[in-house]
């Protein structure tokens, strides 16, 4: 009978898991520089950064964002790989994007991305950890490490006509 009661008990719960489902815009990546500091938006190559990030509900993600204007940039080469310039390449590695699986852990409020795919090789096949926190239709994610400066990213839910 005990058993019963904490299955349904378990069963009734809301998990955050379904919460993620659905495609976000990025709004603003934000910077605390120490323990007493405010939350400022980056000013670096993260200043207005824009992309999107994708739950697939099932246990998949994605995510890709880019630096302000990366789409407008005119690129130097003539065409084909061979004919990228540094500034060309600079301009690539301001392209950030992998695909994961997900884990969302309610209790402490954190999501592991279990990274398949990603353009920064030493993160390939490494876990992400990150804090969430989910506020109307914001999704704060905050990168979890020990030291500072710390970031968050603030996504914006999108409602997609299905």
């Amino acid at each position: 009978m005990l058993t019963l009661l904490f299955s349904c008990t378990a069963e009734n719960e809301t998990s955050d898991f379904n919460k993620f489902t659905g495609r976000w815009t990025l709004n603003i990546v934000e910077i605390k520089t120490d323990s007493i500091s405010n939350w400022k938006p980056r000013q670096d190559h993260y200043k207005n950064r824009k992309g999107f990030i994708i739950y697939d509900g099932k246990g998949g993600m994605g995510v890709h964002h880019v630096t302000e204007n990366y789409e407008k940039y005119k690129f130097e080469g003539s065409g084909g790989l061979d004919s990228l310039t540094v500034n060309d390449l600079r301009h690539l590695a301001n392209n950030f994007v992998y695909f994961v699986k997900y884990k969302v852990n309610d209790t402490l409020n954190i999501t592991e991305h279990y990274i398949e795919s990603v353009n920064f090789q030493r993160m390939w096949g490494t876990i992400a950890k990150r804090k969430y926190l989910f506020s109307g239709d914001t999704l704060v994610l905050n990168p979890l490490t020990n030291r500072y400066p710390k970031i968050r990213l603030k996504w914006i839910k999108l409602n997609d006509i299905e």
